[in-house]
């Protein structure tokens, strides 16, 4: 999402107005043997992803550091300190950061301060522990680094991260290539169909994309994801060009020289325009964060705008910033809209605007049937809050208005469900669009001849929003499948899979108890899984396990209870 990225910005800010000598970096950049000879204070930001994973920028770091040869002593020099970034709905709370927090512990670190949980929950969002945590950290390392020289006022602007200037056409200049991220492979549109009825309130989508067959073609396992990285649209590009008053100049060629090469990505083009830059790289649908405010505050030409920025960077104004963009979801565009006097300039682009986040999908084909397609099941953004125009999401609104044939790049991402190797029965839960991952799940299997596939669906009518009726309906006529279906809303009384679980009690803990056969559920976040959780812990008692809840858990620790829940 960035927000790791936001936050270690927004220390580095507040350091540099401390006096201190600062680098950010993500943590698979860092020379990994440069921690152990750390004179300085480290401060770690983690975020979480999947069921309390690390994120994939600090699995190198941490296996490194997981290592059994590394002295108990190693880390006797480092002054540390780590800020988890996470939601307390997960079982798995923070656990990156718990884990790595220890794991310096135990290697001889010395923390600066007590580790700093940041909770998406929290009425404040991830501020309201990252406030207080920062304000004890500069308190400590204040004591023990006193400063020579007063603390950089906060009305003074930091320096731009990039020098960043406008070539002169007549020197031949030309745009530079843009480069694939690594592990990046072409991709072509050639579906893109709803699969819900026209008059269904949400809209899902089915986007097949056809690999290049010039490149070498990955073989992805079930449950792996695709990974995109959406562009804003032309329309919404030249609006927003239009609003900051840079559209005469929008395609004149621009050199940008950061000053650190870690500030931006190599694929990024330093030699590029402001439309590539805005289509490509910075995400201006985005719903601003607090360092947005905190440093568009530093151009603004109005004191009536200045004053409600600066409430927007103030603890005590957080409410108010909640009030005002998190919970309408009021986007950049929307914000600035509204300050008029308040204008970015050039060089600090890359010090204001976010970047465009790669967005994830459980791939719903099988690479044993067809390793040249790519299908995803895709739940296309729209809704409503208080602002006048519905809210709807960039990479689901790019893939909307995406033309066939269109190629794109896309890579590969592990996915956190794993199957088991051989014929083991699995049980599959999956409400809504959690079905996605489902389907690669029965098409490998069904590919290699296992027939032992359970799948308990939901969703809100069968002529509604029944995903892939048809593929799962064969499947079933074939005898590969075993469907269970709850239609919430097609009797008087709702149904929902949990209860469909517990009316399948004695198969289900026949399944468990003497084929161990391993559980899977996937889907929305909110009460579903707690739900289901409960019905799987109902079963087991009620075929008399005395610690049902207990016995569920060690299937979880053992990899015989496998979730994977979004927000």
């Amino acid at each position: 999402t960035g927000y790791a990225k936001d936050t270690a910005y927004r220390i580095a800010r507040q350091a540099w107005r401390r006096h201190f000598s600062v680098s950010v970096q993500s943590m698979d950049q860092v020379d990994k043997w440069s921690i152990f000879t750390a004179t300085y204070p480290v401060i770690f930001v983690c975020s979480t992803t999947g069921q309390g994973e690390e994120p994939d920028n600090m699995k190198k770091l941490w296996r490194f550091i997981l290592r059994k040869t590394i002295p108990h002593d190693a880390l006797s020099g480092l002054q540390y300190a780590v800020f988890g970034l996470g939601d307390s709905s997960y079982q798995k709370f923070n656990f990156p950061a718990k884990r790595l927090f220890r794991r310096l512990q135990q290697l001889g670190g010395t923390p600066i301060v007590d580790r700093g949980d940041g909770d998406d929950q929290h009425y404040l969002g991830l501020d309201g522990a990252l406030d207080p945590w920062l304000e004890n950290l500069w308190t400590v390392l204040l004591d023990r680094y006193p400063l020579q020289k007063p603390i950089v006022p906060e009305s003074v602007a930091p320096d731009p991260s990039c020098d960043i200037d406008y070539i002169d056409e007549c020197i031949g200049a030309s745009v530079d290539e843009t480069e694939l991220i690594p592990g990046t492979h072409l991709a072509r549109l050639v579906k893109s169909d709803r699969m819900t009825a026209p008059d269904h309130f949400q809209d899902v989508h089915l986007f097949e994309f056809e690999l290049d067959d010039s490149t070498q073609v990955p073989r992805w396992s079930p449950g792996d994801c695709a990974v995109l990285r959406p562009e804003n649209l032309d329309s919404d590009v030249n609006d927003f060009l239009q609003q900051m008053r840079w559209a005469e100049h929008a395609d004149r060629l621009l050199q940008i020289k950061p000053h650190d090469e870690s500030i931006i990505p190599e694929w990024v083009p330093r030699r590029t325009t402001l439309r590539w830059l805005f289509t490509y790289y910075f995400d201006i649908m985005a719903v601003p964060r607090r360092s947005f405010f905190e440093m568009l505050y530093f151009f603004s030409s109005s004191e009536n705008e200045k004053e409600r920025l600066h409430e927007f960077t103030t603890s005590e104004g957080q409410d108010e910033l909640q009030t005002y963009c998190m919970r309408p979801r009021r986007t950049i565009v929307e914000v600035l809209d509204d300050l008029p006097c308040s204008r970015v300039p050039l060089e600090y682009i890359f010090d204001v605007f976010p970047e465009i986040a790669d967005r994830s999908f459980s791939i719903s084909s099988a690479s044993a049937v067809t390793p040249h397609r790519v299908d995803l099941t895709v739940a296309i953004v729209n809704y409503k809050t208080l602002m006048q125009k519905p809210r709807v999401g960039v990479c689901t609104k790019w893939l909307l208005n995406m033309e066939l044939d269109r190629t794109v790049g896309l890579r590969f991402a592990k996915g956190t469900m794993k199957l088991p190797a051989g014929p083991t029965p699995i049980i599959m839960v999956g409400p809504g669009t959690g079905i996605a991952a489902f389907m690669s799940f029965i098409g490998d299997r069904v590919s290699r001849n296992i027939s032992a596939n359970y799948l308990f669906f939901g969703c809100r009518n069968e002529h509604g929003d029944f995903l892939h009726q048809e593929q799962l309906q064969k499947w079933v006529s074939c005898n590969e499948l075993q469907l269970f279906c709850a239609f919430s809303r097609d009797q008087e009384n709702t149904v929902y899979v949990q209860q469909r679980i517990r009316e399948q009690g004695d198969l289900l803990w026949s399944l468990i108890s003497e084929q161990d056969a391993v559980v899977y559920v996937s889907g929305n976040a909110n009460r579903m899984p707690d739900d289901v959780r409960q019905a799987f812990t109902d079963v087991a008692a009620d075929h008399g396990v005395d610690d049902a809840a207990a016995y569920v858990q060690a299937m979880v620790k053992t990899g015989r209870y496998q979730e994977e829940c979004w927000y």
